[in-house]
């Protein structure tokens, strides 16, 4: 099936039977007069799509366009909590839609059934709502209420397969991703914040693969089980790349790769001042000198064997966990997600679930016009999506409609939202080509 085809059935379905869903379940609607579950839906999440900070004058425009005949005091009379309750449970309806693409982004992912990037980002919510979502009371984990979005973006697809929200101060080890099955021939990239063992034994008895980075102090035995002191061990090892097979853990043994390179002293040294700020700031004491050390080199452990994946492949795929990060930047400073606006707490929270199915829409038609294509900038094609907003919701009605408008926007950013030029290679490039890995080894 065509990728506009997919968008566009994925489009109809947000807004009308997940529409109706949600409503039925807040009753939002008790009796209809100007708004039904559909054109409700498409006003606040489109309207917050087109502009992340609308106005009621601007949602009432926006409204008209979808089939509401309404003025801005009719928005206005809109904001309650059955509202809210109506966005978040189209927010969960629509994070089970699942949009990807069959495009070929990288040879390297075809070997997997997917590459999914798992990480989380931190929303503050209003204090009110200390409660339901527990934040960390103004340190890491936002103020005293805060939501966490743990997600899960494939990058060999480019779909977004889960968006799960949690109470702020949750940790991400203890998170309920850790325990999901991806099924087999999947591979999971994650930070040190998901690291466990456990989770990595439990991952490779399901046939499933794990690329990590080596989390500080944990257990690093031969294959013949002799432990080792892991930076001497890693100055012994010639070539600019350690590969080497490993058991992990003292008691858990994994038998997976040990994949580890120095970095050059510039890079070494910012890790050092990072580290340092991170400990005393939260431990107030400074790290040891053989933590210190460790910021010498990047050290990666995975199961996912050498005919399959080579050290280098493992390294820039793991350089492309950076890409979720990049998403959360542009949910948050292009989309709005993470900022506080509105005089009440519904009004916060109407803006908070409305920006997060935006963002979520804005991803669909990202992926229908630009997925696969290393030259596009992906923030300058968020950009161009917020023009084509409006056509998008004349066009709901008949999905030949919906992809004649989606077809539209293929064109457009065919011809703009390049990438900006830059001497060194981008992820995307790299992914396709391992050659230009340039990571100034020693």
């Amino acid at each position: 099936m065509r990728i506009i085809t997919k968008v566009a059935q994925a489009l109809q379905r947000l807004f009308g039977p997940c529409a109706e869903k949600a409503a039925q379940k807040s009753n939002v609607i008790v009796r209809q007069r100007k708004f039904t579950p559909k054109s409700l839906a498409r006003t606040f999440v489109l309207g917050h799509l087109s502009h992340p900070d609308a106005s009621d004058e601007q949602l009432a425009q926006m409204a008209v366009q979808c089939g509401a005949d309404v003025t801005p005091q009719a928005i206005e009379q809109r904001y309650s909590q059955k509202l809210v309750d109506f966005l978040k449970g189209l927010f969960c309806e629509a994070t089970q839609v699942i949009v990807g693409s069959d495009k070929v982004l990288a040879p390297v992912l075809e070997r997997f059934s997917s590459v999914i990037l798992l990480d989380s980002s931190t929303v503050t919510l209003p204090d009110e709502l200390r409660e339901e979502f527990p934040g960390c009371g103004g340190s890491h984990g936002g103020g005293a209420a805060a939501m966490k979005l743990q997600t899960e973006w494939d990058l060999r697809s480019g779909a977004i397969t889960c968006v799960q929200t949690e109470p702020g101060r949750s940790p991400d080890a203890a998170t309920s991703r850790q325990q999901a099955r991806r099924g087999p021939g999947s591979l999971r990239i994650t930070d040190l914040g998901y690291f466990n063992v456990g989770v990595f034994a439990d991952m490779d008895e399901h046939d499933e693969y794990f690329l990590s980075r080596l989390q500080f102090g944990t257990g690093v035995l031969t294959p013949e089980g002799e432990a080792i002191d892991v930076l001497a061990w890693l100055a012994e090892q010639p070539g600019p790349f350690v590969d080497q097979p490993i058991l992990l853990g003292q008691g858990q043994r994994l038998a997976c790769r040990l994949i580890a390179w120095r970095l050059p002293q510039e890079q070494a040294d910012r890790r050092r001042q990072k580290l340092r700020k991170e400990m005393v700031s939260r431990k107030g004491q400074e790290p040891t000198e053989e933590r210190l050390q460790w910021c010498d080199w990047t050290i990666l452990v995975t199961n996912v064997p050498v005919e399959k994946l080579t050290a280098e492949e493992a390294a820039i795929l793991y350089r492309a966990r950076w890409q979720v990060e990049l998403l959360f930047k542009r949910w948050k400073s292009q989309d709005l997600v993470g900022v506080l606006s509105g005089s009440t707490v519904v009004r916060q929270m109407v803006r908070v679930w409305s920006r997060l199915l935006a963002a979520l829409v804005q991803h669909w038609l990202l992926i229908a016009s630009a997925w696969g294509n290393p030259a596009k900038s992906l923030a300058k094609v968020c950009e161009a999506v917020r023009a084509f907003v409006g056509r998008v919701a004349a066009s709901l009605a008949r999905r030949a409609d919906v992809e004649a408008v989606l077809a539209d926007l293929c064109q457009v950013v065919s011809k703009t939202c390049q990438r900006n030029k830059r001497s060194d290679p981008g992820t995307f490039e790299l992914l396709n080509d391992c050659s230009l890995l340039d990571f100034d080894l020693t």
